[in-house]
């Protein structure tokens, strides 16, 4: 009885786990770029009474004794399949586009400007400082990266910025005025990093991902980082990457959830019902 009471134990702390995992991903239905989790159980070592023995005529007896010890989460995996697509009308929100791409086509790169810290992103919500770089719209202000570096979008001396243009492969052209005339400039190219396991990006909050420590290349990044090319997603200019959380798979795996949780809480009464009969056997 101490056994099974063991057992319904941990899948009591297990589908609690599994419970915060699906409760992250419901309230993160809105959020950018979010990418959702699942919790897979696994079960726990087993004890191992005896063998099986040798029967008659030499076939195996069907006697072998094996006593599980429960269940826990083994790892939680994330679903880096795109999100939906929404059209915002502003020319520095871009979204990614890799719907039959491995890993969803990639993240962008973004880096603090203070420590050079790289980060990995979905949310494609960017905006351009005083200076003309291309930054994260939120308090970190991190630095959208280039093919060549952070990517500058200004306008220099005696120039009028009439629009940006960003194309599927990621160049950048801004369409200028100088001097009464009416040109095109080049102006760097979006970078794209994929990832040969996306599983090991370690999530920071915020949409963003790293890449393991002090420079460690955990997830193995590839070495090809312009879109729509390999592997790599195309970009589309005025659109974000909405979350790809399916709120109906999630509710239904809540109530299969909430039916477990049920089923090892009686588990775990059962037991004590059991245990107490047995403690006021000599009464």
């Amino acid at each position: 009885m101490i056994a099974s009471l063991h057992n319904g134990v941990t899948a009591l702390k297990s589908l609690t786990q599994g419970l915060q995992v699906l409760g992250n991903n419901i309230s993160n239905v809105n959020s950018l770029g979010y990418k959702s989790s699942r919790a897979n159980y696994s079960d726990n070592f087993y004890l191992h009474m005896n063998d099986a023995e040798s029967g008659a005529d030499g076939v195996p007896s069907n006697n072998i004794q094996q006593h599980g010890t429960g269940v826990h989460v083994g790892s939680i995996s994330s679903d880096f399949s795109q999100g939906t697509i929404e059209m915002t009308g502003l020319d520095l929100d871009l979204a990614i586009q890799g719907e039959a791409l491995p890993n969803g086509g990639g993240f962008f790169e973004i880096a603090d400007p203070v420590t050079g810290e790289l980060f990995y992103t979905r949310a494609g919500a960017f905006e351009s400082t005083v200076e003309g770089f291309v930054v994260t719209r939120d308090q970190y202000r991190y630095q959208l990266q280039g093919v060549d570096g952070p990517l500058v979008v200004g306008t220099q001396e005696g120039e009028t910025l009439l629009a940006r243009r960003v194309e599927e492969d990621g160049k950048i052209n801004l369409v200028v005025n100088k001097d009464g005339v009416d040109q095109i400039r080049g102006s760097g190219q979006v970078k794209v990093s994929n990832f040969l396991s996306p599983q090991y990006l370690r999530r920071v909050g915020n949409g963003f991902y790293s890449n393991g420590q002090a420079g460690q290349n955990i997830a193995g990044i590839s070495d090809n980082t312009v879109p729509a090319t390999g592997s790599n997603g195309k970009l589309k200019q005025y659109a974000l990457e909405l979350s790809n959380v399916d709120l109906t798979n999630e509710f239904a795996a809540m109530i299969s959830h909430q039916r477990s949780f049920q089923a090892g809480s009686r588990v775990v009464t059962t037991s004590d019902m059991i245990l107490s009969e047995a403690v006021n056997l000599k009464r």
